[in-house]
């Protein structure tokens, strides 16, 4: 059998984001300079948030708060340095 190594193992969101390059969201950020007066979230991070709304089904920023805490050990490999509060 062939075993690709390509996305096995991987989380459904983080091959998601393996599919958009870091670099294009930073320079796209820096074009529109949306991370000028940012608080807690630039840019990238505000992206992998909202992507994971939309994969977890949620409808509020509460209960998107709400899941990302309760699943903060799992969600290490998305590079957030904080979670929305």
């Amino acid at each position: 059998m062939n075993k690709s190594t390509h996305f096995s193992g991987h989380p459904i969101i983080k091959q998601l984001l393996n599919l958009v390059p870091k670099g294009l969201v930073r320079r796209t950020a820096e074009a529109h300079d949306s991370n000028r007066y940012y608080k807690s979230f630039k840019t990238y991070e505000h992206m992998v948030c909202m992507l994971y709304r939309t994969l977890s089904g949620v409808s509020s920023l509460r209960e998107l708060s709400t899941v990302m805490l309760a699943c903060e050990g799992k969600l290490s490999h998305l590079g957030l340095s904080s979670f929305p509060k």
